[in-house]
């Protein structure tokens, strides 16, 4: 799939300096193209020479193949093709699911750091739902994580900390803590804690490899 490359993005990368190169397959949104008009950045395309100009238009020029780039009006229709297959749902049939607690067994994390004593199970998935769920366990413990997604943590016992700007949320059971998506945060207990967690949507670690 296409890389998107939103307002937020493209802000971040004109922290840089005033030409931005994107990856040749990459489409900006509209609202980024517009974001550009109002830094007055100049965007050119990764092994190409075609220049998105301050009146959103492109002005091609030619690419490395010597070949006409695509035009300025194509741009809204690769756009409009990504967004459809970004809005598409998670699951195309979620069902009602119901998981017996008795039967879950939390594993080990497999990306905690060594030393972290932190496990994981995962029992809403992308095949059942839009959203996903899950129990994660915390023993004297902690996990820098950057949220790519949405999440709802529910503390079912002990005492559950996240860390995030500057700011440290202790939870105790029965808490519940929203974190919004491009979040980093460092989840962990200063002894032991269970949490059940809610992130949207279901597929997020698949949309991170488009």
């Amino acid at each position: 799939m296409k890389k998107l490359i939103s307002a937020t993005i493209l802000r971040q990368m004109a922290e840089h300096g005033k030409q931005v190169i994107i990856p040749t397959q990459s489409v900006l949104t509209p609202s980024a193209q517009d974001l550009a008009k109002e830094l007055g950045v100049q965007i050119v395309r990764e092994n190409s020479k075609e220049i998105l100009g301050e009146s959103n238009q492109a002005e091609i020029i030619s690419n490395s193949e010597g070949k006409p780039a695509a035009p300025a009006e194509s741009l809204e229709t690769e756009v409009r093709k990504v967004l459809s297959e970004l809005l598409k749902p998670a699951c195309a049939n979620p069902k009602v699911t119901q998981v017996k607690g008795a039967t879950v067994v939390l594993e080990p994390f497999d990306q905690a750091t060594a030393g972290q004593n932190i496990k994981l199970k995962d029992v809403i998935t992308a095949r059942e739902g839009n959203l996903a769920a899950g129990f994660m366990a915390f023993d004297g413990s902690e996990l820098p994580w950057n949220l790519t997604y949405d999440e709802v943590d529910y503390v079912v016992e002990g005492t559950f900390t996240v860390a995030t700007g500057g700011k440290v949320y202790t939870c105790v059971a029965g808490d519940v803590l929203y974190i919004p998506k491009d979040t980093q945060v460092v989840f962990g207990s200063p002894q032991q804690a269970k949490v059940f967690y809610v992130t949207y949507p279901a597929n997020w670690s698949d949309m991170n490899k488009g």
